[in-house]
């Protein structure tokens, strides 16, 4: 079995044959297990159903919509550091033969996750800095279908490799048919942006905050108006095994095709959300000489002695996929995933239109939203479920064993549905106002308190947002509780609201995105945006 960190010869040949400008600088390698094959992407399609399937490792808290506080409440991470709760996720890869679409299962590899953060001097960079409290970024473009100038030393340097022959190329490689060895299969490696402007990540122009580094030490290598920080350069391997195909190909062909409908390779692209419990990284990228020395991981120098988990117990922890759909693990399927042709390019890709008029997008947040997908699927996380036909999505509420006590009734005019009812505190009886729509960034609740790591109740939430003075109580996705006195860029949702508190398995914490609302009138006053007066309850 593979140790945390592979043995110091496996680690020598990666880093000074696979991937040699990494052996320059100080870096340290994580090795993953994948979390789950999912059509979920939090920075792209917040709250959604993604356009394809990703495969995703990191913490186990990941959902449709995520902050740094959601992947706080991981209960398991795929990676070796216990404390990185990150997640990160990228495109899976399908072989296509005869009309037919089988995926790549990851090879014994899976995800490698390299973090660099060395000068030209082969020593720690003192001016990189860990990444803030709900950081976010992306590397690669969906949409391309040809090199445009972005995938080479100074972008993204992505590279497919056939390791079994050692053909190599930007797009997918061709000139083998096997990719057998001792290091075998077909991997894509890619790195991120390290270099930030200070703004937060736009999904509508999801590359604008970061830049790449010139070959330069410190901030002097970040380009001007991108030096509020410079972060470690993460390098990312994805390696899948190609041996189920052996024989079935030519040397001429490439039979290979990304799960967004990309047969060039070019349009491979990654996500990253971070996770890390604060301080760690930062201490680990002053000293930490893992790539250069083989320093244990859990040496004092990197991230010290009880740091790191087990290979079993990183491969323990899966989660379910919440998008239910043939994602072609039981055989061929006649098409990818959701509404993905295949557009061989060379100019980008467009939006393809599979009768939905969704692109296989469906927003899980509104009832009547649209979703392109040829084959009927359904969404699901804990107790609720959002199921997907004939181009629309309708939400459902699975059975639950435990009665539902209904509440007062929300601003919406709907019976909250949620428990408790009400909640006695020190200032009176807080009633349940509904399930309501979390904006997540900024939060609908706002800043004032938020509380996660803990036992989590409605009962608990409430009673802590009463001693702060609060107007309103919310609590999401079954262990988290934010306090404000306003409930900003928010929607009824009814039905929304179905998952357990992980404190208390009789009260409902809200949901997936969704908050479950407590005030002392039982009532919602919505607002567009933030008032620029603070609002104290009792004002």
């Amino acid at each position: 079995m593979l140790s945390n960190s592979f043995t110091t010869q496996a680690l020598a040949f990666l880093s000074a044959v696979l991937t040699p400008n990494l052996a320059r600088g100080s870096f340290f390698i994580m090795d993953s297990s994948t979390l789950v094959i999912d059509s979920l992407d939090p920075l792209i399609n917040p709250g959604g159903q993604s356009a394809h399937v990703h495969s995703v490792s990191g913490g186990s808290a990941f959902a449709p919509s995520m902050d740094f506080g959601l992947t706080q409440t991981s209960k398991c991470t795929t990676f070796p550091i216990i404390d990185d709760k990150s997640n990160y996720w990228m495109p899976a890869v399908y072989f296509h033969k005869n009309g037919k679409f089988t995926r790549l299962r990851e090879s014994v590899f899976k995800h490698k996750i390299y973090y660099k953060y060395g000068t030209n001097a082969n020593t720690p960079d003192p001016e990189r800095t860990e990444f803030p409290q709900g950081f976010r970024m992306m590397s690669g473009d969906s949409n391309l279908r040809s090199d445009d100038g972005s995938l080479g030393s100074g972008g993204s340097q992505l590279n497919w490799m056939c390791h079994g022959g050692g053909q190599k190329a930007t797009g997918f490689p061709k000139g083998f048919t096997n990719c057998n060895g001792y290091l075998g299969g077909l991997a894509a490696s890619m790195r991120f942006p390290s270099c930030w402007n200070g703004q937060d990540f736009n999904k509508d122009a999801p590359l604008a905050h970061m830049a790449f580094p010139i070959n330069r030490d410190g901030m002097a290598g970040c380009p001007e108006g991108f030096k509020k920080a410079r972060f470690p350069e993460i390098f990312v391997e994805y390696w899948l095994d190609t041996k189920p195909f052996d024989g079935q190909y030519g040397a001429d062909e490439v039979p290979w095709v990304i799960a967004n409908g990309d047969p060039t390779g070019f349009s491979f692209h990654m996500d990253f959300l971070n996770g890390w419990k604060p301080g760690v990284l930062a201490k680990a990228i002053r000293g930490c000489d893992n790539g250069n020395k083989y320093t244990s991981l859990d040496s004092p120098q990197c991230f010290g002695p009880g740091s790191m988990q087990s290979d079993s117990a990183k491969a323990a922890c899966t989660i379910a996929p919440v998008v239910q759909q043939d994602i072609g693990n039981n055989g061929p399927l006649n098409a990818l995933p959701g509404c993905n042709p295949i557009q061989p390019g060379p100019g980008r890709a467009t939006q393809a239109n599979c009768g939905g008029g969704g692109g296989g997008r469906a927003d899980l947040l509104s009832p009547a939203s649209s979703v392109a997908a040829p084959v009927a699927s359904s969404v699901s996380r804990s107790s609720a479920s959002i199921v997907t036909t004939a181009g629309s999505i309708q939400s459902s509420s699975t059975s639950n064993p435990k009665p539902t006590v209904t509440g007062s009734t929300s601003t919406g005019g709907s019976p909250s549905g949620l428990q408790p009812a009400s909640v006695n505190s020190t200032s009176g009886v807080w009633k349940a106002a509904g399930c309501f729509l979390d904006a997540i960034n900024p939060r609908s609740l706002g800043k004032q308190s938020e509380w996660w790591g803990s036992q989590i109740s409605s009962s608990n939430c409430v009673e802590r947002c009463d001693s702060l003075g609060a107007k309103y109580a919310g609590t999401e996705n079954g262990g988290q509780c934010f306090c404000g006195n306003q409930v900003i860029n928010s929607a009824n949702r009814p039905g929304k609201c179905t998952i357990r508190c992980n404190g208390d398995a009789e009260e409902i914490c809200g949901g997936s995105g969704h908050l479950s609302i407590y005030s002392l009138d039982g009532s919602v006053s919505l607002q567009k945006r933030a008032a620029h007066h603070r609002h104290n309850r009792h004002s």
